[in-house]
């Protein structure tokens, strides 16, 4: 089974202490609060530090390393003169940097050791996770209603992704993404459409729906990507104060035991992109972001220098808990991969639906930290997930976060 992405970071400590002790007649103590690993780097940062006492104590987590070292372990150093500790901390899959220091006083040969310890971090955000076990399982999509009777939505606020695209009525709709997380009130969730399965199937993810055209159906289950419909109660709930089709509300964690059940695919989504420091250059500056989805849905998304407001035709996009309790919904990385429109259609009974072409290449915009980067995305077929490029061929760096993914018309006007 494919392991989730680690935090990697490399402790050099020195040899040869023994040896020069044992020349000088007695032996140097051990300063357990000589710490200089940073556990809580943002992920993709390196931090460098020289073995300074006072600096703070990382985070005991305990996790063993693959030697079976825990992290409180490989956070302490041995203070010794003559020689100097440097510990380097690195997120991501980037392998942590060894040294060689030498005791050259007393010409003695220089000695390397490096230990590892890993931490986890999500594939779908890149950002730090506490329970391995949560990255260890399937990622749950589902389907969410964006039609103005549907906001404010409930439950998006606690997904560990988004994903944004058009529908037939000049409307879009989401795709949460939960994977590490849950909701136990998700909605209004609403029926599934030809472009779904073509995103879900990349993410090893499990479609939940409130339903679809059988023939859209039959390309699901062709397709082999598991999906779960609308079952009611404790899995569905529909709520009497809203009018249907906008009220029916899912169950994430009981979604999970019904995958269970069924013994669907159970392997976990594979990173969604490369993340570390944004590689946008500050030259570039994007705090206000206007998308015009179609003639009846504006969307701008405002950087406030933390995260990236959202406002829907003009108004706060909120979101509502089934407590009554509400907030602004935010995005720290958002991306915008733009796609070419075509009209799909059954061979036999049903209607035609817009449906979006996810494969192949076409123009990318990166936004974090409120600056945009522009390239390009290629994706060979549907069982892969996007590769993004700048506009010379270099690797696109997203920054962690929680990030909102749009399928944009190509067609559509973008401006920041």
């Amino acid at each position: 089974m494919k392991r989730p992405i680690f935090l990697r970071v490399g402790a050099v400590v020195v040899a040869g202490l023994m040896l020069l002790g044992a020349c000088q007649g007695e032996d140097e103590a051990v300063d357990p609060s000589d710490s200089t690993s940073d556990l809580t780097a943002p992920a993709g940062t390196v931090v460098t530090s020289t073995g300074d006492p006072t600096a703070e104590e990382p985070p005991n987590t305990e996790e063993p390393t693959d030697n079976g070292i825990s992290a409180s372990e490989v956070s302490s150093t041995t203070e010794a003169p003559l020689e100097t500790t440097t510990t380097t901390t690195t997120t991501g899959v980037i392998a942590g940097s060894s040294s060689t220091i030498s005791a050259s006083e007393d010409n003695f040969p220089p000695s390397t050791t490096t230990t590892t310890l890993y931490i986890p971090v999500s594939p779908v955000s890149g950002l730090p996770v506490d329970d391995l076990s949560l990255l260890d399982r399937r990622l749950v999509a589902v389907k969410i209603d964006n039609h103005r009777m549907a906001r404010p939505q409930s439950g998006i606020e606690e997904a560990d992704g988004m994903i944004e695209l058009v529908v037939e009525g000049g409307v879009t709709r989401f795709i949460a993404l939960f994977h590490h997380s849950d909701s136990s009130w998700l909605g209004p969730m609403r029926s599934i459409r030809p472009t779904d399965w073509t995103l879900a199937k990349a993410l090893n993810g499990v479609l939940v729906i409130s339903g679809g055209q059988p023939w859209i159906l039959n390309q699901v289950v062709s397709n082999d990507v598991p999906m779960i419909g609308d079952l009611g109660p404790p899995l569905t709930t529909r709520l009497r104060e809203r009018a249907a089709p906008h009220n029916l509300y899912v169950n994430t964690f009981e979604a999970r035991l019904i995958a269970e059940e069924r013994n669907l695919d159970p392997r976990p989504p594979p990173a969604l992109f490369n993340r570390g420091p944004t590689s946008a250059s500050p030259l570039s500056p994007a705090t206000y972001i206007f998308f015009d989805w179609t003639d009846s849905i504006d969307v701008v998304w405002h950087w406030d220098g933390s995260q990236y407001l959202r406002s829907t035709n003009g108004q706060s996009h909120q979101w509502l808990t089934q407590e009554g309790d509400s907030g602004p919904i935010t995005a720290d990385v958002l991306v915008v991969l733009s796609a070419e429109r075509y009209t799909a259609c059954p061979t036999g009974s049903g209607s035609c639906v817009p449906a979006w072409r996810t494969v192949g290449e076409n123009r990318a915009v990166v936004f974090a930290e409120g600056r945009a980067e522009e390239g390009r995305w290629t994706r060979a077929d549907t069982s892969d997930w996007f590769t993004l490029t700048g506009l010379t061929g270099e690797p696109i760096i997203v920054p962690p976060g929680r990030t909102w993914i749009m399928i944009y018309p190509e067609t559509a006007e973008l401006v920041w």
